[in-house]
């Protein structure tokens, strides 16, 4: 099975097209695909513990490891303790890495 990194950049709450990306991520896990998000810039606001996204809580319990960029959450003052518990914070660089390892890296 194929390797994916998604990176998801857009506020949930704004953009539409985030809920289509959650989607896809979740129907490649449920098909047996390794599956990773990464949410930077904006796409971290959906990772709050208190965050209503309810695509995005679909998403928690689908397989699919999802990352909050550290610097992301740094910028908007949101602490490790505020995030959802399936979210880990991690570098950008595991996108380097994941193009460098030959995985599909897809940018939202």
């Amino acid at each position: 099975m194929s390797r994916y990194l998604f990176i998801q950049s857009q506020d949930p709450f704004i953009e539409a097209r985030t809920q289509a990306q959650y989607e896809l991520a979740g129907s490649l896990a449920a098909n047996g695909h390794e599956v990773r998000m990464l949410l930077v810039q904006n796409g971290v606001l959906a990772a709050r513990r208190n965050a209503a996204s309810i695509s995005f809580n679909r998403l928690c319990g689908t397989g699919v490891t999802l990352l909050a960029d550290t610097l992301s959450l740094q910028q908007r003052e949101i602490d490790q303790a505020d995030l959802k518990p399936a979210v880990k914070p991690a570098e950008i660089g595991i996108v380097i890495e994941a193009m460098l390892n030959g995985d599909k890296v897809i940018w939202n």
